[in-house]
């Protein structure tokens, strides 16, 4: 609200998109480049209806496959052409990339156990620290509700992103990241304002 109390003008309108299925979903994927599924391909038809409700003006995408292909498909529908941006990757997942949970328990059991527990304490051998990784996914989402004040703008992304922006609005504290639902081709909508944000919806 400001002084008046008059409702503030929206600053920009963020619709921030997980991917569509990709290989080997469910396994910390993290910076690997895989492809969609057949799956992921059909699904896209779905996302661009949701999108569609929404007056996309500009549209940014993660540089890993799995991302640039579903913003493609989305981008096509509002005849926009999309900005590739690397700094919108998941986090490096070091030494578990590519693994199953289930594969680390295993793998790593102590490791495994002491991550869980001290979550985002505890680094991944070879993995980017969650410091950084936050520090990079907060630049992003800045530099991209800058560059669109008054406008619309699409983001596809991963799901490790989404979540490190939707838990900055809510003040979720970061334990509590993995309690905020990503389905592939998810929908999440934020009103950035002059002196907060929204967040209007969730894994839709």
């Amino acid at each position: 609200m400001r002084s008046d109390g008059a409702p503030a003008e929206i600053s920009c309108r963020l619709l921030l998109v997980r991917h569509a299925a990709a290989e080997g979903n469910g396994r910390f994927q993290g910076q690997r480049d895989v492809l969609l599924t057949p799956t992921g391909r059909q699904e896209l038809h779905l996302l661009i209806a949701k999108c569609s409700r929404h007056p996309v003006r500009a549209v940014y995408s993660s540089d890993l496959a799995r991302a640039r292909r579903t913003a493609a498909a989305v981008a096509g529908k509002f005849g926009l052409e999309v900005e590739v941006r690397p700094g919108l990757r998941e986090m490096h997942f070091g030494k578990w990339q590519g693994l199953s949970w289930g594969q680390v328990t295993r793998r790593f059991p102590k490791l495994a156990h002491e991550w869980a527990e001290q979550f985002p304490r505890q680094p991944i051998p070879g993995a980017e620290l969650f410091r950084d990784f936050k520090r990079r996914i907060d630049r992003e989402v800045r530099d991209v509700v800058v560059a669109n004040r008054g406008r619309c703008a699409l983001m596809v992304t991963h799901a490790g992103v989404i979540r490190v922006a939707l838990a900055k609005v809510l003040g979720l504290p970061e334990r509590k990241l993995f309690r905020l639902a990503q389905d592939p081709c998810a929908l999440n909508v934020i009103d950035y304002f002059p002196d907060g944000a929204v967040v209007q919806c969730i894994n839709a």
